[in-house]
């Protein structure tokens, strides 16, 4: 009988790095593609915030289900990841930002482990960003290598100046069920084009 080697995206990507990770962060990611698990976290985004040119980007952004339309203070969030017996190589997303007297918005995607210490999150009609990862101070980073559109057998690079720039991201513990998480991208040309800031705690995980 075959071993059953299957681990978590981010564990995957992190190797031995993931017994550096914070026991908070690492409980968030801790659900494994080829299981049925789930995770919900809910929280607060103290600030959405996009620029002016980003908004050149936000309706195509929004064709391929990614990006926040609206900018905002203090925004309801619940994320939901979940991992199914049916898919053994993604970690999916629901996010749902409850900004003030406008309808909900859903931001939906699935992450994979491509190679090493990167990570591939998909939208719609196979857009991606690709994401190096590595943990600095117990904490997770992610940074931006450029984007990918898989078109059925073919996937064509994009590089990260043809959107909205390099993206960093930082998602940090704060107590034993509380973490933080900040995510900025910055262009070369135009500065600060997107970033978003918040406060979650896990709420339950099956």
């Amino acid at each position: 009988m075959e071993s059953d080697n299957r681990q978590p995206v981010i564990k995957q990507a992190l190797g031995e790095q993931w017994d550096e990770l914070d026991k908070t962060v690492k409980r968030h990611y801790n659900i494994t593609p080829g299981e049925e698990s789930k995770m919900v976290i809910r929280g607060v985004m103290s600030e959405v915030y996009h620029s002016n040119i980003a908004k050149l980007f936000l309706l195509p952004g929004r064709i391929f289900g990614a990006l926040v339309p609206y900018r905002g203070n203090n925004v309801p969030t619940e994320v939901t990841n979940w991992t199914t017996s049916d898919d053994a190589s993604a970690m999916h997303w629901h996010r749902t930002l409850a900004f003030d007297n406008r309808p909900p918005v859903i931001f939906q995607s699935r992450m994979e482990h491509c190679s090493g210490s990167e990570i591939i999150e998909y939208v719609k009609y196979g857009m991606g960003i690709r994401l190096h990862t590595y943990t600095q101070d117990k904490a997770l980073h992610f940074r931006s290598l450029g984007y990918v559109w898989k078109i059925g057998p073919f996937s064509l690079p994009i590089p990260n100046w043809m959107i909205l720039g390099d993206a960093e991201i930082i998602e940090k513990s704060l107590s034993d069920k509380e973490f933080f998480i900040d995510f900025n991208m910055f262009h070369p040309l135009f500065g600060k084009t997107f970033s978003y800031t918040g406060t979650f705690v896990i709420d339950e995980a099956d």
